[in-house]
């Protein structure tokens, strides 16, 4: 093999680049194809005219060499006059003078590198040059210049200052305005202090006297931004880089402080066929991100913009190359660049890399792209093999801590599968966050720990909440000392889920609204209304239905406005069953119907399947038996086409109550078996499911003049605080203790006298109230 032909020499080095060449690709293939023709058929001549060589052509973008600067900067002006009238064809261009090693006719070297990255300076149609350009050419009358800034050019050890040419018609660049890092950790100490007790009314007192320099719609605003699915310009088997990369990028910045980041299900959702300044508006940001990658046999080529959406303006860009062995710094580094660019300040060192073993690292993305879709397609194949990639991952780097939260998440969030199984995974996962926690410790990582105690209390939920409760606590503390406004809020939201499990409403408030308050700071829609959710589900569970369904309408209106049908069909629901509860069942009835209207919309079999047999429930609290078992059917039919077998089960109890009420007491007995046999095998944690299904059963066992388990039943009425008047009315008939009969009295009279009168009476006047009234009056 020949030997490879090498030189040295100094060069005057530019780069072109079509702007907005990714969203015209997205837009229309051919058309971009045909524009890299146009392109060549226009700059070659021109090129040759000054004496220029091309040595590399990457996409879209052109290096060039020329004997002189004069040359290139000529050679520079007349590209843009000759293409300023030609449609899409939009180009900056970036020229740097310095030496450049030539390699079999590719040009190599730092210098080459500079040029490459001043490009990404230049406004489109125009030309940004280096300080030795400008020096060069600063004699000439002909040149005017304009100074740009000083910029971090990755990958570049020189210290490079950055001018724009604005004769010749030229466009100037807007001047870089460096970030004053002090004055940015000033404004959120002050946020990381008080935001976790502010309530939304002491929002937007301090907002509007602008103590923090932060106020909504002001030139000081929190800063937003929508990072856009990193665009694959390689081979369709590198699509796991683009996608892993992007949601690691999305977590890594919305992690690091004050600043909202449009989560990943809301990129998935962008149309990329539409403008920035829609794309921005429906992700409600002001900045967007847009990259691309090129995954190459040795590296890989990158490109990314953050712009201003509704101006255009590009505020950072940056076009650069990275070795495979790199590949672990290209979230950070992006991150940092974000951030800076932004002015965010963060007490994380943001930009530190996951691992230095690059297989490892590819390993992990590559299980993450499998996981991700597993939570989409539930396919296991897709789940035992990311589980599969992580253990590589991990056999290579046993410190690679995301691969191994990753390989704990696969067996804590894996589904449909039977108790024991569900159980033995719970272990295995957490096992694997414990062993993460250690070496966090260990290292004194201290994202990793709090991520760690919060997925360890993940674990516990379930079977230990005390020590759940106990994990959240002390994840939230390492949140707060990062300043990771996401983890608090997450935490926060944890601990507020606990509470309420343990019926301590005004605790669970209290811990909702202080996540509220983090997620009105950061001016979140899409988190405010799950948390307006979560404050609506504890006023009803405290019995408090006016605040529930006040917050619950709140939500809905934000669920309308960024067409979340999913948040919209469970709002619709939890209206619904405010009104159930309530005894408005017409209403209820109203509501749950719109929500099923959307589960048929978005093709939701499971949820379609659980509405229905809701409305069933209802027309059977109406007395209407024909209607409720229709609904019956229908949720069962849904159950069976997604093969649902705990749903199957949840649907028999309908059908068993429907049958108990119509007397046909054999049939009731047998669904209410049916049902129990399914709930204890596949749901036993619900144990006032089962406690109720047990006293139906046992209610039509006495109509059968069979025998039942009264210790059984007193058992189960000691591990079930809630019941309800229907309960407490077979309860009666079974223990024959009219205490359950006075319960029950008491709380119809309790439903009855929160309703109008008109609402009252109808109320009272259904099949169940009625009885309990009736029966009450003859005992008393």
């Amino acid at each position: 093999m020949p030997s490879p032909q090498i030189e040295r020499k100094l060069a005057a080095i530019m780069f072109t680049d079509i702007a907005g060449y990714t969203a015209l690709s997205a837009k229309d293939e051919t058309k971009a194809l045909k524009l890299l023709d146009t392109q060549k058929q226009i700059l070659t001549p021109i090129v040759e005219e000054f004496n220029g060589t091309l040595h590399k052509e990457m996409g879209d973008g052109l290096l060039f060499t020329f004997p002189t600067v004069t040359d290139a900067v000529k050679c520079g002006i007349k590209i843009q006059k000759k293409t300023k009238e030609i449609d899409d064809l939009n180009l900056r261009i970036g020229i740097h003078e310095g030496e450049i090693t030539l390699k079999d006719g590719d040009a190599l070297g730092d210098d080459v590198n500079v040029a490459s990255r001043i490009e990404a300076f230049a406004t489109s149609g125009g030309i940004a040059i280096s300080s030795k350009v400008q020096q060069n050419i600063s004699s000439l009358p002909e040149f005017e210049t304009s100074y740009v800034g000083k910029p971090e050019l990755k990958g570049v050890s020189q210290e490079v200052k950055v001018y724009c040419i604005t004769s010749h018609g030229l466009p100037k660049t807007d001047e870089i305005v460096e970030p004053i890092i002090e004055e940015s950790k000033s404004n959120f100490n002050i946020f990381a202090i008080t935001g976790g007790i502010l309530t939304a009314i002491g929002i937007a007192f301090w907002i509007a006297i602008g103590v923090f320099d932060v106020s909504f719609g002001s030139k000081a605003e929190v800063p937003s931004v929508g990072i856009l699915m990193m665009e694959n310009r390689g081979d369709v088997e590198d699509e796991f880089w683009t996608s892993s990369i992007t949601e690691d990028l999305i977590v890594k910045v919305a992690s690091a402080g004050l600043i909202r980041v449009a989560p990943m299900k809301e990129i998935l959702e962008v149309d990329i066929k539409k403008s920035f300044e829609e794309i921005a508006k429906k992700l409600r940001v002001k900045y967007l991100l847009t990259s691309s990658l090129h995954k190459k046999e040795d590296g890989f080529d990158l490109r990314c913009q953050l712009l201003e959406a509704e101006s255009g303006n590009s505020k950072y860009a940056n076009k650069w190359s990275e070795s495979i062995d790199k590949a672990p710094t290209i979230v950070g580094n992006l991150a940092e660049n974000i951030l800076r660019t932004l002015k965010v300040s963060t007490k994380q060192d943001i930009a530190r890399a996951p691992t230095t073993n690059a297989e490892a690292y590819e390993y992990y993305l590559k299980a993450k792209f499998n996981f991700d879709r597993y939570l989409k397609l539930l396919r296991t194949e897709d789940i035992i093999s990311a589980r599969g990639l992580l253990e590589k991952a991990n056999e290579l780097d046993d410190n690679l801590l995301v691969a191994q939260i990753l390989l704990g998440r696969t067996y804590y969030f894996q589904r449909k599968l039977p108790t024991e199984t569900i159980i033995e995974n719970n272990t295995k996962s957490r096992n694997i966050f414990e062993q993460v926690l250690r070496k966090a410790k260990k290292s004194g990582d201290k994202f990793w720990i709090g991520r760690s105690l919060r997925n360890i209390g993940n674990t516990f939920y379930y079977s230990d909440k005390k020590t759940a409760h106990n994990y959240y606590k002390r994840s939230l503390q390492i949140n707060e000392e990062l300043g990771d406004k996401i983890g608090m809020s997450w935490s926060l939201s944890n601990i507020g889920n606990v509470l309420l499990s343990y019926r301590d409403y005004d605790h669970a408030l209290e811990y909702y609204k202080r996540s509220l308050s983090i997620r009105e700071e950061l001016g979140d829609k899409w988190d405010i209304m799950d948390l307006l959710m979560n404050l609506g589900n504890t006023y009803h569970k405290k019995r408090d239905f006016d605040n529930g369904l006040d917050y619950y309408k709140q939500a809905l209106t934000l669920a309308e406005q960024i067409d979340d049908k999913n948040n919209m069909r469970s709002l619709l629901t939890n209206i619904a069953g405010v009104y159930s509860s309530t005894g408005r069942y017409d209403m209820a009835i109203d509501y749950y119907k719109l929500a099923l209207d959307i589960t048929k919309e978005i093709d939701h079999q499971f949820f379609a399947g659980i509405i229905s047999r809701l409305i069933g429930y209802t027309y059977l609290r109406k007395g209407e038996l024909d209607r409720a078992l229709d609904y019956a059917q229908l949720s069962l039919n849904f159950q069976k086409e997604i093969s649902d077998t705990l749903g199957t089960g949840f649907a028999f109890i309908l059908f068993g109550e429907i049958f108990e009420r119509k007397m046909d007491y054999y049939k009731a007995k047998e669904y209410f078996t049916k049902s129990l046999s399914i709930i204890k095998r596949l749901d036993p944690y619900s144990k006032e499911r089962i406690t109720e299904t047990t006293i139906f059963l046992f209610h039509t066992f006495k109509y059968l003049g069979k025998q039942y388990d009264v210790n059984k039943i007193h058992t189960l009425i000691k591990e079930t605080e809630d019941i309800g008047f229907e309960i407490n009315l077979r309860l009666y008939k079974l223990l024959e203790d009219t205490s359950y009969l006075e319960t029950a009295y008491n709380q119809i009279q309790e439903k009855a006298d929160n309703l109008e009168p008109d609402d009252a009476a109808k109320f009272l006047s259904y099949p169940i109230p009625k009885a309990i009234v009736e029966e009450w009056e003859q005992v008393k």
